[in-house]
């Protein structure tokens, strides 16, 4: 006789939380009582599930906001409109939350997702498999460089993203490194195959455009972090008259804004720039 008293009191308790996870304080506060016992949660979202570490900066958004960028991918493809090649090559893949935005309104077929660290190759299934993604998505698992070899790579543990290939006092381990001409050649995809170059990869970033020549010299959309902090002059001088040759349009996001700027004269900060011909 206790089970439509109990039905109302769970309605109720789901109607109160829900409404309470509307407010910023709510999820903040729900954020930090999360226990270190506890290693990943999976979120529904309205058009994909995820599933994260509450404890690192990508997940802590994923928790509290909802997204991590979903905004900057949803404009890029505003931008770039129905892209002529129908495969997103992603270097820095990390968990796959952008694998995921970008192919929500069906810009593209084929998926490339490159990434080193293996815990994020771990969740980056994970995630793609729980969007009916892998099916389409060849994950290469090797950081990108201007060589063929093995590299040192660094972890962040507070912030899965940027784990790196530059020596920042972390604990490492050896991954391949690997050209992105070398990785497009074993996977049978030509550049003009590409239809968005999404790089994100904590200041490798001269090295991989030098090894995705044929990619630049047609002019694909690139989206990328610019790290001039990460860079010596040389690399940025070299980087950014290479891509001039091929892009005329930059866009800079800084996160609250967007504006049009001469890819020879980028701010000296960190900022993600989307490069057109």
């Amino acid at each position: 006789m206790f089970r439509p008293f109990d039905r109302a009191l769970k309605r109720s308790r789901d109607k109160l939380f829900a409404g309470l996870r509307a407010f910023d304080g709510f999820r903040y506060f729900s954020l930090l009582t999360i226990n270190e016992d506890i290693v990943l949660v999976t979120r529904q979202f309205a058009d994909h599930r995820l599933v994260f570490s509450p404890h690192e900066l990508v997940g802590r958004h994923l928790f509290r906001n909802g997204q991590y960028q979903r905004a900057l991918a949803d404009r890029v493809l505003e931008i770039i409109g129905q892209p002529f090649g129908k495969t997103l090559l992603e270097l820095g893949a990390n968990i796959g939350t952008h694998s995921v935005y970008l192919t929500r309104q069906g810009h593209f077929d084929r998926l490339i997702c490159v990434e080193p660290a293996p815990n994020n190759i771990h969740l980056l299934k994970q995630n793609l498999a729980l969007n009916g993604l892998a099916e389409k998505t060849s994950v290469i698992e090797c950081a990108v460089g201007d060589r063929d070899g093995t590299v040192d790579f660094y972890f962040d543990e507070k912030n899965f993203g940027a784990s790196s290939i530059t020596d920042h006092g972390g604990t490492s381990v050896q991954v391949p490194l690997r050209r992105v001409d070398g990785i497009l050649q074993d996977l049978d995809v030509s550049p003009e195959e590409i239809g968005l170059v999404w790089m994100d990869i904590e200041g490798a970033e001269p090295d991989a455009i030098r090894s995705m020549g044929e990619i630049v010299d047609q002019g694909v959309p690139i989206l990328m972090e610019y790290v001039p902090g990460r860079y010596d002059r040389a690399k940025v001088s070299e980087m950014t008259e290479y891509l001039a040759r091929s892009y005329r349009r930059c866009i800079v996001f800084d996160g609250k804004s967007e504006k049009q700027a001469d890819i020879r004269e980028l701010p000296e900060d960190t900022y993600d720039i989307l490069l057109l011909p």
